[in-house]
């Protein structure tokens, strides 16, 4: 299940917003985090498995209706699932 969201590219390194250390974030929280240029939140919990459908989104929580596009660190909470989400730069290709 997945815990954390990384968008983009964060100004810090990720492990440092989620876990003690570097080695605690390889060891014990990296798998529980997705890493994801999608920036749709809707997008994003049905890819994380979340939440069923963007349609279920719409309908119970349209709060959630919105584009991730500025550098932020938030906390989104579906039912007993609570996800942190770090929203960093756009990459630049």
């Amino acid at each position: 299940m997945i815990q954390n969201i990384v968008i983009g590219k964060p100004l810090v390194e990720p492990w440092s917003l989620i876990s003690y250390n570097k080695e605690d974030f390889e060891k014990n929280d990296k798998e529980y985090t997705m890493f994801t240029e999608e920036r749709f939140l809707p997008t994003l919990l049905v890819n994380a498995g979340i939440v069923k459908s963007k349609s279920e989104i719409k309908r119970n929580k349209p709060e959630f209706w919105i584009i991730l596009d500025t550098l932020d660190c938030l906390w989104v909470k579906w039912g007993k699932n609570k996800i942190y989400i770090i929203v960093g730069e756009k990459y630049e290709f």
